[in-house]
């Protein structure tokens, strides 16, 4: 018992932060690389029967988290929202697009494939959607948080944090951070909005660098995993950004797509995220702070 205490001493700033940024961080590509298999190899006759039953158990996660404490809470919103959003909704506009017979499209380096076009037209209920967590008065969403401030909005007084599903909140975070980079970055791509050589999409690459890097430093800080770990969905999705980017910029290749040419990565990759998901799980509840045995004052 005393060695796992003094193992888990050594979750102090800024080991919360790394293993919470490298948790979303290393989905963001991993899930590529599962979205490409599901379609490729695993279960490729059988994709989306095989979709909504992944989907099936992100959602039981969510709902299993419900009444646990904030860190399996948290890690349960998390990977259920994750699992929601690459098998419930992306394989929903896979399905619409090969219904359509949507074709691919070349913006950039690399095609932006079929189900990446129809989600542009989510556009209109994603804003929709999103006035239900702006005017919620229990949102913790710094963005939401400022704008109330500034535009002199006061939604209610907040419940204490004992009163909240923090997975329903974590997953519905995940989701929607996911599906609103996704929306900018595809009219980012669009040559009919912008395009992928246009000033505003290198402005945009430059300024989500910026705020990763703001975010990330406000994330060093942070002393638990669990609070990290929803301090890190926008922090690491954000930071992502700038990869797909540089893909779509013909800069970095997109391993995620070609686990033939990459496997060796690709295993590096799962391996690294396995681990960092292993070291959140065993992390501790509370801080834990070293303090002084009782006397060592008067023995000093």
């Amino acid at each position: 018992m005393a060695d796992l205490h003094e193992f888990k001493k050594l979750y102090q700033a800024p080991l919360p932060a790394i293993i919470a940024l490298l948790v979303v961080f290393g989905w963001q590509g991993v899930g590529h690389w599962v979205m490409y298999m599901m379609e490729h190899s695993w279960f490729k006759d059988q994709v989306f029967l095989a979709s909504f039953v992944i989907g099936l158990v992100g959602a039981i996660m969510v709902w299993i988290g419900r009444n646990k404490g904030e860190s399996p809470a948290t890690l349960l919103g998390f990977a259920g929202g994750s699992l929601i959003w690459l098998a419930w909704i992306e394989f929903s506009f896979v399905y619409v697009a090969d219904d359509l017979g949507v074709q691919p499209v070349r913006w950039g380096a690399k095609d932006t494939l079929p189900e990446y076009r129809v989600m542009l037209s989510s556009i209109g209920v994603l804003f929709a959607s999103l006035l239900f967590f702006f005017y919620n008065r229990d949102t913790r969403c710094n963005a939401f948080m400022w704008l109330h401030r500034n535009l002199h909005l006061k939604p209610g007084d907040r419940s204490s944090v004992q009163q909240r599903n923090i997975a329903s909140i974590t997953a519905m975070e995940t989701i929607y951070v996911t599906w609103f980079c996704y929306l900018y970055l595809l009219i980012l791509y669009n040559p009919a909005f912008f395009g992928t050589d246009h000033w505003f999409t290198f402005a945009s690459c430059a300024f989500f660098a910026v705020w990763a890097i703001y975010l990330g430093q406000r994330l060093w800080w942070f002393q638990r995993v669990a609070p990290a770990v929803r301090y890190a969905i926008p922090t690491g999705i954000i930071a992502y950004n700038v990869v797909e980017i540089l893909e779509k910029w013909g800069k970095i290749d997109e391993i995620w797509v070609q686990p033939q040419k990459y496997a060796v990565e690709i295993g590096v990759a799962v391996a690294a995220l396995i681990l960092v998901i292993v070291l959140a799980i065993v992390s501790p509840a509370r801080r834990i702070v070293e303090r002084p045995e009782a006397g060592s004052h008067a023995r000093s």
